[in-house]
C-alpha cells in the first residue's frame, strides 16, 4: 500500500455513521423528490445532500477511505436511499458503483487525485464502450457520444468506458465537465430526475492516472471483479427497486382505510381482496429481497474461497437471482396500484412516481430477464453432465 492508499483509509467512514447522516436528513431528501422530476435533473440541493451524507463511498474500497459494503448489505442501503427520494437512490447505487471501482482500479497517481483524504466526489459513469480513446504522450485522446449518464449534470467527473487499439480492450477514461458536452435529451416516462443525458467528446485529453481497465484489479476485494459486471452492480439496482417498491405499498397501506371509491361506500382498506393483495405485495418484496441476498452471499463466498471468477453456471445462477428478483417486485406493484384509484393518476402523487420508477428499473441491462435464459440453459447442461 502507498502512502497515498493508507492516508486515504485513515478516518474512513463506517456505514453505520453513512446510515446515521441519511436518517437524520431524510425529510430533506424526500422534499427535493419532486423537484427532481420538475426539473428533470437533479437539483444540486441533492447533490449537496448526496456529498454531504457521503453516500458515494459506501462501496469505495477499505484500502482508499471507503466502505467495501458487501453485495448482499448493499440491497438494503440503497434500498433505504430509493425509498426516501428515486433520484437520489439511482443516482446512489450508479455513483457509488462506479467510485468503488476506481477506488478499486485507479492507479495510485489517480487516486490521489480522484479520492485524497476527505474527498467525497460525485462520478457520473457509462459503461457502453461507445467512444474511442488513442495512445498519445502522457495519456489518451478521446472522441464519442455516450448515453445514459445518470447525475452528470452535477457531477464532478464523467467516467466513460472506450474502446482503445494500444493496448487493444476497453478502457475507461475521467473527464471533467469542461471535457465533455451534455446534450439535453432526457424526456422519459420514468426516472424523470436523473438527468441521464447523453455526453459526447471530441479530441479530450486524459492524462494515464486518470485511465484504467475494468479487467485489471489493484485494491479491494471479490466483489470488483470476481463475480461479474451483474454480481457488482445487481445489489444496488435490485436496492433501488426494492425501496421504490416498499415506498409504494406504505403509501398504498396509509390511504386505504379511508380511500373510497366512486359507488361504493366500503373503504377499499375494508376489501379483502385488497388486504390479500397488499400481504402478497409486502410477501413478495421480502421474498425477493432474501432469495438475493442468499445469493450474493453464496457468490462472494465461493469468489473468496477460491480466490478466483466465478465459474460460468454460478455467475449464470447468481444473475437469474438479480433479474428474477426485479421482475418478481415489478409485478406485485403492477398489481397493487388499481387500488390506489384515479387520484394516483396525479404527478404530485409518490404512487405513481413509484410505479413508473420501479418499471422503469427493470429496463436497466442488469436487472434483463435474459439472465433466467442463462440459467435455464445451465439448468439442462447440469442435466446432461449428471446423465
Amino acid at each position: 500500500m502507498s502512502d497515498s492508499t493508507a492516508m486515504a483509509a485513515t478516518g474512513a467512514p463506517r456505514i453505520e455513521s453513512i446510515y446515521g447522516a441519511l436518517n437524520e436528513h431524510a425529510a430533506e431528501f424526500e422534499a427535493l423528490a419532486r423537484e427532481a422530476e420538475t426539473e428533470r435533473r437533479p437539483p444540486e440541493a441533492l447533490a449537496a445532500l448526496m456529498r454531504k451524507v457521503r453516500i458515494p463511498l459506501s462501496k469505495v474500497p477499505h484500502a482508499v477511505g471507503g466502505c467495501e459494503l458487501a453485495p448482499a448489505q448493499q440491497i438494503d442501503f440503497f434500498a433505504r436511499i430509493a425509498y426516501l427520494n428515486p433520484t437520489a437512490g439511482w443516482l446512489a447505487f450508479n455513483q457509488s458503483g462506479v467510485l468503488g471501482l476506481l477506488g478499486a482500479n485507479l492507479p495510485d497517481e489517480g487516486i490521489e487525485q480522484v479520492l485524497p483524504p476527505g474527498a467525497c466526489p460525485l462520478v457520473a459513469a457509462v459503461s457502453a464502450p461507445t467512444g474511442r480513446s488513442e495512445k498519445v504522450d502522457g495519456g489518451y485522446t478521446v472522441s464519442g457520444r455516450w448515453s445514459y449518464a445518470s447525475g452528470v449534470t452535477c457531477a464532478d467527473y464523467a467516467f466513460l468506458m472506450t474502446i482503445c487499439p494500444d493496448p487493444p480492450g476497453p478502457l475507461g477514461v475521467l473527464l471533467r465537465p469542461d471535457q465533455f458536452e451534455l446534450h439535453d435529451d432526457w424526456n422519459v416516462a420514468a426516472l424523470q430526475g436523473t438527468g441521464s443525458l447523453d455526453v459526447s467528446a471530441e479530441n479530450a485529453f486524459v492524462p494515464d492516472a486518470l485511465t484504467c481497465s475494468p479487467l485489471v484489479q489493484n485494491r479491494g476485494g471479490s466483489q470488483y471483479s470476481r463475480i461479474g459486471l451483474r454480481g457488482y452492480v445487481g445489489g444496488e439496482n435490485l436496492g433501488f427497486s426494492l425501496g421504490v417498491a416498499q415506498r409504494m405499498v406504505h403509501e398504498i397501506a396509509r390511504m386505504a382505510p379511508s380511500k373510497k371509491r366512486v359507488l361504493d361506500p366500503t373503504p377499499v382498506g375494508d376489501r379483502g381482496a385488497f388486504q390479500q393483495e397488499l400481504g402478497r405485495a409486502d410477501a413478495t418484496l421480502r421474498a425477493a429481497r432474501a432469495y438475493a441476498m442468499d445469493e450474493f452471499e453464496r457468490a462472494i463466498a465461493i469468489a473468496d474461497s477460491a480466490e478466483a471468477q466465478l465459474s460460468p453456471q454460478d455467475t449464470a445462477r447468481l444473475d437469474a437471482s438479480i433479474g428474477f428478483a426485479t421482475e418478481s417486485i415489478i409485478q406485485a406493484t403492477v398489481r397493487l396500484f388499481p387500488y390506489a384509484g384515479a387520484g394516483a393518476l396525479h404527478l404530485s402523487s409518490p404512487i405513481q412516481r413509484c410505479l413508473r420508477d420501479v418499471i422503469g428499473s427493470g429496463q436497466h441491462v442488469i436487472a434483463t430477464n435474459e439472465t433466467l435464459d442463462a440459467w435455464g440453459k445451465a439448468l439442462m447442461e447440469q442435466a446432461a453432465e449428471a446423465q
